[in-house]
Protein backbone atom coordinates (compact mmCIF):
# COMPACT_ATOMS: atom_id res chain seq x y z
CA UNK A 1 0.00 0.00 0.00
CA UNK A 2 1.08 3.54 -0.72
CA UNK A 3 0.97 5.98 2.19
CA UNK A 4 1.25 9.76 2.23
CA UNK A 5 2.27 11.41 5.50
CA UNK A 6 1.74 15.11 6.19
CA UNK A 7 3.32 16.46 9.38
CA UNK A 8 4.29 19.92 10.71
CA UNK A 9 8.03 19.24 11.17
CA UNK A 10 10.58 16.52 11.79
CA UNK A 11 11.30 16.00 15.51
CA UNK A 12 13.44 13.41 17.36
CA UNK A 13 10.46 11.76 19.03
CA UNK A 14 8.78 10.98 15.67
CA UNK A 15 11.75 9.57 13.72
CA UNK A 16 11.28 5.94 14.80
CA UNK A 17 7.54 6.10 14.17
CA UNK A 18 8.04 7.51 10.67
CA UNK A 19 10.76 4.95 9.93
CA UNK A 20 8.34 2.17 10.87
CA UNK A 21 5.62 3.58 8.62
CA UNK A 22 8.13 3.72 5.78
CA UNK A 23 9.07 0.06 6.36
CA UNK A 24 5.42 -1.05 6.32
CA UNK A 25 4.14 1.15 3.47
CA UNK A 26 5.54 2.59 0.27
CA UNK A 27 5.52 5.99 1.94
CA UNK A 28 6.09 9.63 1.03
CA UNK A 29 6.65 12.30 3.70
CA UNK A 30 5.82 16.01 3.46
CA UNK A 31 6.56 18.52 6.21
CA UNK A 32 5.09 22.01 6.51
CA UNK A 33 8.06 23.55 8.32
CA UNK A 34 11.83 23.17 8.12
CA UNK A 35 11.99 22.82 11.92
CA UNK A 36 9.78 22.58 14.98
CA UNK A 37 8.43 26.06 15.74
CA UNK A 38 9.33 26.25 19.44
CA UNK A 39 12.53 24.14 19.39
CA UNK A 40 15.32 24.23 16.83
CA UNK A 41 16.53 20.67 16.46
CA UNK A 42 19.59 19.73 14.42
CA UNK A 43 17.73 18.77 11.27
CA UNK A 44 20.72 17.39 9.40
CA UNK A 45 21.42 15.01 12.26
CA UNK A 46 17.76 13.95 12.40
CA UNK A 47 17.63 13.34 8.65
CA UNK A 48 20.66 11.06 8.95
CA UNK A 49 18.52 8.82 11.22
CA UNK A 50 15.63 8.63 8.73
CA UNK A 51 15.15 5.80 6.24
CA UNK A 52 12.95 8.08 4.12
CA UNK A 53 13.25 11.30 2.15
CA UNK A 54 11.97 14.53 3.69
CA UNK A 55 9.84 16.58 1.30
CA UNK A 56 8.25 19.93 2.13
CA UNK A 57 4.94 21.63 1.46
CA UNK A 58 6.79 24.80 0.53
CA UNK A 59 3.97 26.91 -0.88
CA UNK A 60 1.96 28.99 1.57
CA UNK A 61 2.21 31.69 4.21
CA UNK A 62 2.06 32.36 7.96
CA UNK A 63 -0.96 33.92 9.72
CA UNK A 64 -0.81 34.74 13.43
CA UNK A 65 1.90 32.15 13.94
CA UNK A 66 0.05 29.43 12.03
CA UNK A 67 1.19 27.90 8.75
CA UNK A 68 -1.28 27.98 5.88
CA UNK A 69 -0.12 25.69 3.09
CA UNK A 70 -1.18 25.45 -0.54
CA UNK A 71 -0.45 22.74 -3.07
CA UNK A 72 -1.87 19.92 -0.95
CA UNK A 73 -4.25 18.78 -3.70
CA UNK A 74 -1.44 18.53 -6.25
CA UNK A 75 0.71 16.50 -3.81
CA UNK A 76 -2.11 14.01 -3.18
CA UNK A 77 -2.76 13.73 -6.93
CA UNK A 78 0.94 13.17 -7.62
CA UNK A 79 1.49 10.56 -4.88
CA UNK A 80 -1.87 8.81 -5.43
CA UNK A 81 -1.85 7.11 -2.00
CA UNK A 82 -4.07 4.40 -0.58
CA UNK A 83 -3.91 6.00 2.88
CA UNK A 84 -3.06 9.46 4.19
CA UNK A 85 -1.76 10.25 7.68
CA UNK A 86 -2.14 13.85 8.83
CA UNK A 87 -1.42 15.70 12.07
CA UNK A 88 -4.16 16.94 14.39
CA UNK A 89 -7.22 18.76 13.02
CA UNK A 90 -5.23 21.14 10.85
CA UNK A 91 -5.80 22.97 7.61
CA UNK A 92 -3.91 20.25 5.74
CA UNK A 93 -6.08 17.54 7.29
CA UNK A 94 -9.18 19.45 6.18
CA UNK A 95 -7.82 19.84 2.63
CA UNK A 96 -6.95 16.13 2.48
CA UNK A 97 -10.50 15.29 3.55
CA UNK A 98 -12.00 17.57 0.90
CA UNK A 99 -9.80 16.10 -1.85
CA UNK A 100 -10.77 12.55 -0.98
CA UNK A 101 -14.43 13.45 -0.59
CA UNK A 102 -14.57 15.08 -4.02
CA UNK A 103 -12.09 13.12 -6.16
CA UNK A 104 -11.16 9.83 -4.51
CA UNK A 105 -13.35 8.51 -1.66
CA UNK A 106 -11.39 5.23 -1.62
CA UNK A 107 -8.38 6.88 0.06
CA UNK A 108 -8.33 6.30 3.81
CA UNK A 109 -7.49 9.26 6.06
CA UNK A 110 -6.15 9.04 9.61
CA UNK A 111 -4.92 11.88 11.75
CA UNK A 112 -2.49 11.78 14.68
CA UNK A 113 -3.79 13.62 17.74
CA UNK A 114 -1.41 14.41 20.60
CA UNK A 115 -4.24 15.67 22.82
CA UNK A 116 -4.40 14.56 26.44
CA UNK A 117 -7.82 14.22 28.08
CA UNK A 118 -7.44 17.69 29.58
CA UNK A 119 -6.56 19.20 26.19
CA UNK A 120 -9.56 17.44 24.69
CA UNK A 121 -11.88 18.77 27.39
CA UNK A 122 -10.49 22.30 27.06
CA UNK A 123 -11.10 22.66 23.31
CA UNK A 124 -13.52 25.50 22.57
CA UNK A 125 -14.78 27.63 19.70
CA UNK A 126 -13.33 26.99 16.24
CA UNK A 127 -10.81 24.47 17.59
CA UNK A 128 -13.67 22.40 19.00
CA UNK A 129 -15.68 22.72 15.76
CA UNK A 130 -12.81 21.58 13.54
CA UNK A 131 -11.92 18.74 15.91
CA UNK A 132 -15.46 17.40 15.82
CA UNK A 133 -16.02 17.96 12.10
CA UNK A 134 -12.74 16.51 10.88
CA UNK A 135 -12.53 13.57 13.27
CA UNK A 136 -16.10 12.46 12.54
CA UNK A 137 -15.61 12.55 8.77
CA UNK A 138 -12.34 10.72 8.31
CA UNK A 139 -11.55 7.03 8.77
CA UNK A 140 -9.97 7.35 12.19
CA UNK A 141 -7.85 9.11 14.78
CA UNK A 142 -4.65 7.84 16.37
CA UNK A 143 -4.52 9.07 19.97
CA UNK A 144 -1.59 8.84 22.38
CA UNK A 145 -3.30 6.44 24.79
CA UNK A 146 -6.31 4.19 25.27
CA UNK A 147 -7.55 6.59 27.95
CA UNK A 148 -7.82 9.46 25.46
CA UNK A 149 -9.32 7.15 22.84
CA UNK A 150 -11.99 6.02 25.29
CA UNK A 151 -12.72 9.63 26.28
CA UNK A 152 -13.23 10.45 22.61
CA UNK A 153 -15.63 7.55 22.12
CA UNK A 154 -17.66 8.58 25.16
CA UNK A 155 -17.72 12.31 24.41
CA UNK A 156 -17.33 12.86 20.66
CA UNK A 157 -18.09 9.90 18.41
CA UNK A 158 -18.21 6.11 18.45
CA UNK A 159 -18.62 5.77 14.68
CA UNK A 160 -15.03 5.99 13.41
CA UNK A 161 -11.89 3.99 14.18
CA UNK A 162 -9.96 5.16 17.24
CA UNK A 163 -6.47 3.78 17.80
CA UNK A 164 -3.64 4.57 20.17
CA UNK A 165 0.08 5.03 19.76
CA UNK A 166 2.03 7.10 22.31
CA UNK A 167 4.81 9.53 21.40
CA UNK A 168 7.68 7.14 22.07
CA UNK A 169 11.03 6.08 20.67
CA UNK A 170 12.05 2.60 19.59
CA UNK A 171 13.95 1.10 22.53
CA UNK A 172 16.50 -0.36 20.11
CA UNK A 173 17.49 3.03 18.68
CA UNK A 174 17.32 4.83 22.03
CA UNK A 175 19.42 2.22 23.85
CA UNK A 176 22.06 2.55 21.14
CA UNK A 177 22.16 6.30 21.73
CA UNK A 178 22.35 5.77 25.49
CA UNK A 179 25.23 3.32 25.09
CA UNK A 180 27.14 5.96 23.14
CA UNK A 181 26.53 8.44 25.98
CA UNK A 182 28.08 6.46 28.87
CA UNK A 183 31.47 8.16 28.63
CA UNK A 184 29.83 11.60 28.64
CA UNK A 185 27.77 10.56 31.66
CA UNK A 186 30.88 9.66 33.64
CA UNK A 187 32.52 12.93 32.58
CA UNK A 188 29.53 14.89 33.92
CA UNK A 189 29.45 12.96 37.19
CA UNK A 190 32.98 14.24 37.85
CA UNK A 191 32.49 17.69 36.29
CA UNK A 192 29.44 18.55 38.41
CA UNK A 193 30.60 16.67 41.54
CA UNK A 194 27.59 14.33 41.57
CA UNK A 195 29.15 11.35 43.37
CA UNK A 196 27.01 10.30 46.37
CA UNK A 197 24.18 12.57 45.19
CA UNK A 198 20.51 11.85 44.48
CA UNK A 199 19.54 13.58 41.24
CA UNK A 200 16.18 14.87 40.06
CA UNK A 201 16.22 15.61 36.32
CA UNK A 202 14.03 17.95 34.27
CA UNK A 203 14.36 18.23 30.48
CA UNK A 204 12.39 20.78 28.47
CA UNK A 205 11.75 24.41 27.67
CA UNK A 206 11.92 27.01 30.41
CA UNK A 207 8.47 28.50 29.83
CA UNK A 208 5.44 29.12 32.05
CA UNK A 209 3.38 26.01 31.17
CA UNK A 210 6.26 23.81 32.31
CA UNK A 211 5.55 24.97 35.87
CA UNK A 212 9.19 25.33 36.91
CA UNK A 213 8.78 27.88 39.73
CA UNK A 214 6.41 25.37 41.28
CA UNK A 215 8.94 22.57 40.78
CA UNK A 216 11.81 24.53 42.33
CA UNK A 217 9.67 25.52 45.32
CA UNK A 218 8.63 21.89 45.91
CA UNK A 219 12.25 20.77 45.57
CA UNK A 220 13.28 23.35 48.18
CA UNK A 221 10.73 21.86 50.60
CA UNK A 222 12.52 18.49 50.59
CA UNK A 223 15.09 18.03 53.34
CA UNK A 224 18.54 16.57 52.68
CA UNK A 225 21.96 17.82 51.65
CA UNK A 226 22.61 15.07 49.10
CA UNK A 227 19.94 16.07 46.56
CA UNK A 228 20.40 17.90 43.26
CA UNK A 229 17.93 19.29 40.74
CA UNK A 230 19.30 19.27 37.18
CA UNK A 231 17.46 21.47 34.66
CA UNK A 232 18.35 20.78 31.02
CA UNK A 233 16.81 23.37 28.70
CA UNK A 234 16.58 27.00 27.67
CA UNK A 235 13.80 29.54 27.61
CA UNK A 236 12.61 33.03 28.41
CA UNK A 237 12.28 32.28 32.14
CA UNK A 238 15.86 31.15 32.72
CA UNK A 239 17.17 34.28 34.47
CA UNK A 240 14.07 34.59 36.63
CA UNK A 241 14.31 30.93 37.60
CA UNK A 242 17.94 31.39 38.63
CA UNK A 243 16.97 34.44 40.70
CA UNK A 244 14.13 32.49 42.33
CA UNK A 245 16.48 29.63 43.16
CA UNK A 246 18.93 32.07 44.71
CA UNK A 247 16.14 33.70 46.72
CA UNK A 248 15.21 30.30 48.18
CA UNK A 249 18.82 29.72 49.17
CA UNK A 250 19.25 26.55 47.11
CA UNK A 251 21.31 27.86 44.17
CA UNK A 252 24.12 25.38 44.84
CA UNK A 253 21.64 22.49 44.73
CA UNK A 254 20.22 23.38 41.30
CA UNK A 255 22.17 22.99 38.06
CA UNK A 256 21.06 24.91 34.96
CA UNK A 257 22.73 22.96 32.16
CA UNK A 258 21.25 24.69 29.10
CA UNK A 259 19.64 23.13 26.05
CA UNK A 260 21.31 19.93 24.83
CA UNK A 261 20.89 17.38 22.03
CA UNK A 262 22.34 13.97 21.27
CA UNK A 263 24.95 12.57 23.65
CA UNK A 264 25.04 15.87 25.56
CA UNK A 265 21.37 15.30 26.43
CA UNK A 266 21.05 11.54 26.63
CA UNK A 267 23.82 11.06 29.19
CA UNK A 268 21.73 12.77 31.91
CA UNK A 269 19.08 10.05 31.71
CA UNK A 270 21.67 7.36 32.44
CA UNK A 271 22.48 8.26 36.04
CA UNK A 272 19.68 10.54 37.29
CA UNK A 273 17.66 8.44 39.71
CA UNK A 274 14.52 10.57 39.36
CA UNK A 275 12.85 12.46 36.53
CA UNK A 276 10.07 15.04 36.77
CA UNK A 277 7.56 16.53 34.32
CA UNK A 278 5.66 19.24 36.26
CA UNK A 279 3.65 20.83 33.40
CA UNK A 280 0.23 22.40 33.85
CA UNK A 281 -0.35 21.93 30.09
CA UNK A 282 1.27 19.03 28.21
CA UNK A 283 -0.41 17.23 25.29
CA UNK A 284 1.98 14.33 25.81
CA UNK A 285 5.62 14.75 26.91
CA UNK A 286 8.06 12.56 24.96
CA UNK A 287 10.74 13.10 27.61
CA UNK A 288 8.89 10.73 29.96
CA UNK A 289 9.48 7.85 27.55
CA UNK A 290 13.17 8.81 27.29
CA UNK A 291 13.48 8.85 31.09
CA UNK A 292 11.75 5.48 31.52
CA UNK A 293 13.89 3.76 28.90
CA UNK A 294 16.90 5.21 30.73
CA UNK A 295 15.74 3.56 33.97
CA UNK A 296 14.66 6.70 35.85
CA UNK A 297 11.76 6.69 38.30
CA UNK A 298 9.34 9.32 36.99
CA UNK A 299 7.20 11.86 38.79
CA UNK A 300 4.70 13.00 36.17
CA UNK A 301 2.04 15.70 36.14
CA UNK A 302 -1.40 14.11 36.14
CA UNK A 303 -2.54 16.39 33.28
CA UNK A 304 0.24 15.30 30.89
CA UNK A 305 -0.61 12.78 28.19
CA UNK A 306 2.48 10.80 29.18
CA UNK A 307 0.82 10.03 32.53
CA UNK A 308 -0.53 6.97 30.68
CA UNK A 309 3.03 5.55 30.75
CA UNK A 310 3.19 5.58 34.56
CA UNK A 311 2.14 2.96 37.09
CA UNK A 312 3.16 2.12 40.66
CA UNK A 313 6.22 0.21 39.44
CA UNK A 314 7.92 2.98 37.47
CA UNK A 315 6.75 6.25 39.00
CA UNK A 316 4.00 8.34 40.48
CA UNK A 317 1.50 10.98 39.32
CA UNK A 318 0.95 14.28 41.11
CA UNK A 319 -1.33 17.30 40.98
CA UNK A 320 0.66 20.11 39.29
CA UNK A 321 -1.29 22.69 41.27
CA UNK A 322 -0.67 21.18 44.71
CA UNK A 323 2.64 22.11 46.35
CA UNK A 324 1.97 19.70 49.19
CA UNK A 325 1.31 16.79 46.83
CA UNK A 326 4.53 17.11 44.82
CA UNK A 327 6.65 18.05 47.84
CA UNK A 328 5.47 14.95 49.69
CA UNK A 329 6.03 12.64 46.72
CA UNK A 330 9.43 14.16 45.98
CA UNK A 331 10.43 13.58 49.60
CA UNK A 332 9.39 9.93 49.38
CA UNK A 333 11.19 9.45 46.06
CA UNK A 334 14.44 10.99 47.32
CA UNK A 335 14.26 8.88 50.47
CA UNK A 336 13.94 5.67 48.44
CA UNK A 337 16.63 6.60 45.86
CA UNK A 338 20.15 5.25 46.22
CA UNK A 339 23.03 7.77 46.02
CA UNK A 340 25.04 7.84 42.81
CA UNK A 341 28.37 6.01 42.76
CA UNK A 342 31.62 7.19 41.23
CA UNK A 343 30.72 6.09 37.69
CA UNK A 344 28.39 3.96 35.59
CA UNK A 345 29.48 1.04 33.44
CA UNK A 346 26.19 -0.26 32.02
CA UNK A 347 22.67 0.83 31.21
CA UNK A 348 19.78 0.28 33.60
CA UNK A 349 16.76 -1.78 32.60
CA UNK A 350 13.97 0.06 30.83
CA UNK A 351 10.97 0.93 33.01
CA UNK A 352 8.51 1.20 30.11
CA UNK A 353 5.23 -0.71 30.40
CA UNK A 354 5.42 -1.98 26.80
CA UNK A 355 7.71 -1.87 23.80
CA UNK A 356 7.65 0.29 20.69
CA UNK A 357 7.32 -2.77 18.45
CA UNK A 358 4.32 -4.08 20.38
CA UNK A 359 2.47 -0.80 19.99
CA UNK A 360 3.44 -0.42 16.34
CA UNK A 361 2.20 -3.91 15.45
CA UNK A 362 -1.11 -3.27 17.23
CA UNK A 363 -1.55 0.00 15.35
CA UNK A 364 -0.81 -1.28 11.87
CA UNK A 365 -2.99 -4.39 12.11
CA UNK A 366 -6.01 -2.28 13.11
CA UNK A 367 -5.78 0.42 10.44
Amino acid sequence: MKALIFHPALAPYRVDFFNSLNEYYLASFYFSLKNVSDQKFNQENLKSLCNFKCNYVSNGFEVFGRSIRTGVFSIIKKENPDIIFCAEYSQITLLAFLYCKIWNPKIKIYTLSDDSIKNSEDRKGLRLFFRNFISKNINGVVFTSKEVSNWYKNNVSITNNTLDFPVIHSEKSLIKKYSNAINQANTNIVKYDLKDKKILLYVGRLVSVKNLFFLIKCFSNVKGSDKKLVIVGEGVLKEKLIEFTQKLGILEDVLFIGRKEGVELYNWYLFSQLFVLPSTYEPFGAVVNEALVGGCRVLCSSVAGASSLINENNGVLFNPNSENDLSTKLGQAFEEAKPLGTSITELRDSAMLFTFDQKMQDLLKNI
